[in-house]
């Protein structure tokens, strides 16, 4: 047992290669992961890139619309303060008759007659 324990003290070649086989393992399995990681980076990049030209197209579309809107409620603005707009005559004083003071008592022919 001696003469076997003497023998494993002085062999590390396997341990050597065990070691070996480890690090290349881990490695390999890193760099597979930091492939897959940087592709997933990039996608998302670009996905993120696509939404933010989207997003400012669509900003640049409502500027133009509220510039339009704006110009046409100064329009209508000005149509309303130069009363342009207005449809409606003006309104003339009519003659309506009127009627004779109340002394008590009214028959009922007189208030059809009025109406």
């Amino acid at each position: 047992m001696k003469e076997t324990l003497e023998l494993g003290e002085g062999r590390t070649d396997g341990f050597d290669s065990i070691e070996e086989q480890l690090r290349d393992f881990v490695l390999d399995s890193f760099s597979a992961n930091a492939e897959k990681m940087n592709e997933l980076v990039n996608s998302t990049t670009k996905k993120l890139a696509e939404r933010d030209e989207n997003l400012e197209d669509m900003v640049l579309a409502m500027k133009k619309e509220i510039e339009e809107l704006k110009g046409e409620l100064t329009i209508y603005k000005a149509t309303l303060s130069n009363g342009m707009l207005s449809s409606r005559p003006k309104q003339q004083a009519m003659d309506v008759p009127k009627s004779e003071k109340f002394k008590g008592a009214r028959s009922a022919r007189d208030v059809d007659n009025f109406l």
